[in-house]
Formats: structure tokens, sequence, C-alpha cells
């Protein structure tokens, strides 16, 4: 799993996905102005404190518009934001590692607090790395709800997966949220 990949995919999309640009979720955290502010708090790990904030309510909004009510013992329904608790405990031991090269993120960072709403969904290629591919797929898709583009399921995730995850997101316009989601057995 390419969890470096994962995180600048959530960085583009929990950006654009703000209120100022395509009016997702109602935050304002991944601007200049939410540095600003993160910087006076965190002083050593503001960014990475500011992009944990922008996942969060990216991740409730999603959680929301697909109605997630974890189930013990049932299928994981899964996101770009909310991923299976093993991927999630691989990609927090992973980004922990990064606060030490904050240098190493800076250009992500300053790329996603300058992002504007008319650079999706290139943005997705441009700073995220997506492959091409994702997106054409992406485009052939229909949502089966108003909020929520179902894909197949899978044994496991893959990279491929997190990559079709993002793109998803394209069946989205400003102000209406749809979001892709998976179901994954436990």
């Amino acid at each position: 799993m390419n969890f470096r990949q994962l995180f600048k995919l959530r960085l583009v999309v929990a950006a654009l996905g703000e209120t100022q640009r395509l009016g997702w979720w109602n935050s304002g955290v991944l601007t200049g102005t939410g540095e600003f502010l993160f910087q006076q708090g965190f002083p050593r790990t503001a960014p990475f404190a500011q992009t944990r904030a922008g996942f969060r309510v990216a991740q409730l909004a999603c959680d929301e518009a697909l109605a997630i009510q974890p189930t013990p013992g049932g299928p994981i329904s899964c996101h770009l934001f909310r991923l299976t608790p093993q991927l999630e405990d691989a990609y927090e031991n992973e980004r922990s590692r990064w606060m030490d090269e904050p240098e190493a993120w800076t250009d992500s960072f300053q790329s996603a607090w300058s992002i504007k709403a008319e650079q999706w969904p290139e943005a997705l290629v441009d700073l995220a790395e997506l492959d091409p591919t994702a997106i054409d797929w992406a485009r052939q898709q229909t949502p089966q709800t108003a909020k929520a583009l179902r894909m197949d399921d899978p044994f496991e995730i893959n990279q491929g997966h997190i990559e079709r995850l993002a793109a998803g997101f394209l069946c989205s316009t400003p102000g209406q949220l749809v979001v892709p989601y998976l179901q994954v057995a436990v």
C-alpha cells in the first residue's frame, strides 16, 4: 500500500471539498488561514495537525452521507477517509514518521492550501499522482443514490481501490457530495 499517495489523495479531496471550493463539507481548515491558525497552536507539527482536522471533517461528512453505523462482526463500509482498521493503523504508523521530515511535505501542503475548485479533478493527477485511468473509470460511473457510489466489494483493499475511492468523487458536483465506497467483510 502506498500510504504517501493515500495521504496526498486525501489532502487533495479534503481541500477541494471545503466550503469555499466545492462545498461538500463545512470547513475552511485546509487553507492559508487555517495554516496561520494551526501554527499558533502547533508550531512544530502545524500542517499535520491541520490535515488531521481537515480529514476528520471530510470523514464525518462522508460517514453522514452514507449513514455509516458500524456493526460489530458485520462488513465494514470503507471510503477514502475511512478504511479498514488494519489499514488505518498502518497508515497512522507511517504518518507519524513523516512528522520528522516536514520539509519533504512542504510542497504538498502549500499546493493544497492554494488549490482552486477549477483544478478539480486534474489536481488528483497533478498533486496526488493518481493514475489517469482512475479518472476515466470515474467518469463512466453512475451513483446508485443521490449521495453514494458503491464500488464492487473486494476481498481486500489494494492501491487500485484507493485510487478509485478518490476518483469516484467526480460523481459529486459543487455543493452535492457523492461518496464512493465499498464494503469489506471482516
